[in-house]
């Protein structure tokens, strides 16, 4: 369940599913410490592993994955509805509802991405913990297995993040 992860948690590899960027890099030293707090063992191997990947890659290659993963291969945006309904009006109703339940916490989205957008659902998740026990975002959550699938070949640390992501929000 969702609210088992702290605050620290959700927000941190929120973080980390953003496109990189020269900022992104800057914080990996901060990022570590906050990993190293966290009590779920297997989300801080990943993370850690995570963050090993954007040490050791530069920023045009993290990049190039990046858009090759998420914006290039159709099997795997982090447009979570995507994965459950494709591209129709259910999943217009579905955006509907989670903007809805944004709207109802006093949540407002400052970007222009769509309101299924992983890193942006585990944001409001790290502040309001109790949205992803039922609902239309613990369905979304469900996604994330069938996202990191395919990427197991072409973005590995993608992968690992995501299922490790997927098992602690179970």
């Amino acid at each position: 369940m969702t609210t088992a992860l702290p605050a620290e948690a959700l927000s941190l590899v929120s973080a980390l599913l953003h496109y990189p960027d020269d900022e992104l890099l800057a914080e990996v030293p901060h990022m570590r410490q906050a990993a190293a707090r966290l009590a779920h063992d297997d989300l801080r191997k990943s993370i850690d592993g995570f963050l090993n990947h954007l040490t050791n890659n530069s920023l045009l290659s993290l990049q190039t994955e990046y858009t090759s993963a998420f914006d290039l291969d159709p099997s795997t945006p982090l447009n979570l509805t995507w994965h459950r309904y494709g591209d129709n009006e259910k999943r217009a109703a579905a955006l509907a509802r989670l903007q809805r339940q944004y709207e109802q916490a006093g949540w407002e989205r400052t970007t222009g991405d769509l309101p299924d957008y992983l890193p942006l659902v585990l944001e409001f998740l790290s502040l309001c913990p109790q949205a992803g026990t039922d609902g239309e975002i613990k369905e979304c959550l469900a996604s994330l297995e069938q996202i990191a699938g395919p990427l197991a070949q072409t973005a590995p640390a993608y992968a690992a993040l995501l299922r490790s992501l997927a098992r602690a929000t179970q």
